[in-house]
């Protein structure tokens, strides 16, 4: 019953969304971790990009709440 009603759904969904399905599932695969890794925790100490010059007191208050900083 579950393989018929996939068929039936896959069919009908247009050919364009079909084509982008493979590619929006690896890009929410790869941006989903990399977005929780640096909410969580931020960049590795010692990497380049870490100068260390901007503290966390330093987020604007009209910083959106869903980004983190």
């Amino acid at each position: 019953m579950a393989r018929a009603t996939g068929r039936r759904l896959t069919l009908a969904t247009p050919r364009a969304i079909r084509a982008a399905l493979p590619t929006l599932l690896v890009v929410v695969t790869t941006v989903s971790p990399a977005w929780w890794l640096f909410a969580t925790r931020r960049t590795l100490d010692g990497h380049p990009g870490d100068s260390g010059r901007c503290p966390a007191s330093n987020v604007p208050p009209r910083w959106p709440d869903w980004l983190p900083a």
